[in-house]
């Protein structure tokens, strides 16, 4: 399995479990149970945990990827840009 698959395999678990706490937070807000402002506040909360998380994950993800590309000895952007620059001068 690809890294991309894992990707959008944990997109869609997201996807689903926040309609899936959206029905929770509908059915607890007929049953009284919480008011409507605690429900959106709630879904607030939620998502900027999300996009948090989400940041993180990518902060994480690029420096994996900057070490993967080091290790392996590949030429990066500034690399290559560099090398043009050296063969323009000559």
């Amino acid at each position: 399995m690809k890294a991309s698959d894992f990707l959008y395999l944990g997109l869609g678990a997201a996807f689903l479990a926040k309609d899936k706490i959206s029905e929770q937070l509908t059915e607890m807000e007929k049953r009284g149970d919480i008011s409507k402002d605690e429900a959106k506040q709630f879904m607030e909360d939620a998502v900027a945990r999300a996009k948090k998380e989400r940041d993180a994950f990518d902060s994480r993800l690029r420096d994996a990827i900057k070490e993967a590309v080091s290790e392996l000895g590949l030429a990066t952007k500034d690399d290559i840009d560099e090398l043009k620059s050296l063969i323009e001068k000559s």
